[in-house]
């Protein structure tokens, strides 16, 4: 054991020692360990104590669960089973069925309940709802007259966090391990080689859900979690992450924002509440103003609120939090011409900027070419259909399918309602964050009318059929699509 492991395991001793309001004389009466012994352990000067040692302390101080383990860890052993005896209780936000995700949902318990789904994921934009919807799949899975993977249910949570999780550089457990056990299985799974290992010993053959919640930069390794479900045969992952991982899951879905309602006037409250967007927003209000009510002067620009945050939970959220501040009517001013904006919270405080955020990961790998791609097609106001890309680059269409599907995982575009075509557009808030950070770039429509030439689609998109528009576009999709196209 370091020395490092020595303070550790003596300062933990001290600390439960002192919660249980106990003296060493006291503690070495119930325990038989002698009052010398437990002075040298805390003050960091006995090495390598036995496990005999480490087990009657942990008795004595009636310790259970993480508490018990995080000791044994601390002394350089390995953990007893008793970990599992106290696992933690989810939030009670994961009884609540998120709005408009039911199918997304099934999908996901039957997936995990079935042969093949024992690695599953959840990708999309930050602020879609992902953890949510996994909250929602846990809550579900424990429950007991639901069959789970091995036949019974009561299916238990280990919830990571990986937020929580401790400096990568330091691959330490965390001090402070009086929380649940997820806390220092955590910090098993940030290190490699034989703590993979253990952590894969601890959960054994039990039946377990681990979710790997905001896995964004892999930070917990997918061979890592891939090593789990080789040595724990009823393990089950359920992995959240804001951009596909590289390699894939068992089954992975790409979560897309709510529907958004049409920007219609509403006569039928009712039937306006059936809106999924417009649930989360009202709910969200309700929580900070008890007293609102939604009637026909506010359901209006509240509907378009909900379509000018394109149906982002957080979005929605955030932006209830103006509504003590400002009119519905206001701040739905405010969205149609600063939608990031209006998506952050009115208080400004930690998280205000996560639209900023939420971009810069969505783009942080992109090729330079889909990048400008996406930035040009943020100044299209109508929506447009991959044809429409392809004409107007005068590229393939499997190039433009490639990028076009890479936006859409990233949820950086969205699929549009249309009665005939297969239609799509950059998100509000997107948009207004490119244009944000990018205002150097031309638009495409004005290119298109500085052009004697121009042809206009009937459509009124904006897209030019001119050699100088063509270029201009066919160049934001790489030199290899050009080359492809002229032969």
């Amino acid at each position: 054991m370091t020395t490092s492991d020595t303070t550790r395991f003596g300062e933990l001793l001290q600390q439960y020692r002192r919660r249980a309001r106990l003296t060493q004389t006291e503690l070495s009466g119930f325990s038989t360990v002698s009052v010398r012994a437990i002075r040298n352990l805390e003050l960091g000067q006995a090495r390598n104590p036995r496990r005999e040692t480490v087990r009657l302390l942990v008795d004595a101080l009636r310790l259970g669960g993480a508490q018990r383990a995080a000791l044994q860890l601390a002394a350089g052993l390995e953990a007893d089973d008793t970990a599992f005896l106290d696992l933690p209780a989810l939030p009670a936000l994961a009884v609540r069925r998120p709005h408009g995700r039911d199918a997304e949902l099934e999908l996901l318990l039957d997936r995990l309940t079935g042969p093949d789904g024992r690695y599953v994921g959840i990708g999309g934009l930050a602020g879609v709802g992902k953890t949510r919807l996994a909250l929602a799949v846990a809550h579900a899975l424990g429950a007991p007259e639901r069959p789970g993977p091995t036949g019974a249910g009561g299916l238990p949570t280990l919830w990571l966090s990986v937020r929580r999780l401790v400096d990568p550089v330091d691959r330490r457990v965390p001090d402070d391990l009086t929380v649940p056990p997820v806390v220092w299985l955590e910090g098993l799974l940030t290190r490699n080689g034989a703590a993979t290992g253990e952590a894969a010993r601890l959960i054994g053959d039990r039946p377990v859900l681990l979710v790997v919640d905001g896995n964004d930069r892999a930070e917990v390794a997918r061979d890592t979690l891939e090593a789990l479900l080789a040595g724990c045969r009823n393990l089950r992952v359920l992995e959240t992450s804001r951009v596909p991982g590289p390699q894939p899951a068992d089954f992975r879905i790409a979560l897309r924002p709510l529907p958004t309602p049409a920007l219609t006037a509403v006569d039928d409250l009712r039937g306006a509440l059936a809106d999924p967007a417009l649930r989360v927003l009202v709910d969200r209000i309700t929580d900070l103003q008890p007293d609102f009510r939604l009637d026909a002067g506010n359901v209006g620009p509240l509907l378009e609120l909900c379509a000018r945050l394109d149906g982002l939970p957080r979005a929605l959220e955030a932006a209830a939090s103006w509504l003590p501040l400002c009119s519905p009517a206001e701040i739905t001013r405010l969205a149609r011409v600063e939608p990031h904006v209006a998506a952050g919270p009115a208080d400004a405080g930690p998280g205000a900027d996560w639209v900023t955020e939420a971009l810069d990961d969505a783009l942080e790998d992109l090729s330079p070419a889909r990048r400008a791609l996406l930035c040009r097609l943020a100044d299209w106001d109508a929506p447009w259909t991959m044809e429409q890309v392809v004409t107007a680059a005068g590229t393939g269409r499997a190039e433009v399918a490639s990028a076009v599907d890479c936006f859409l995982r990233r949820g950086l575009i969205r699929r549009l309602p249309s009665a005939h075509l297969v239609v799509f557009g950059v998100l509000h808030i997107v948009r207004a964050s490119l244009r944000a950070r990018t205002p150097h770039i031309e638009p495409i429509d004005h290119i298109h009318h500085t052009e004697r030439t121009e042809e206009r689609h009937s459509d009124g998109t904006g897209f030019g059929r001119t050699a100088r528009g063509r270029d201009q576009v066919a160049g934001l999709l790489g030199d290899r699509a050009g080359r492809g196209n002229a032969a």
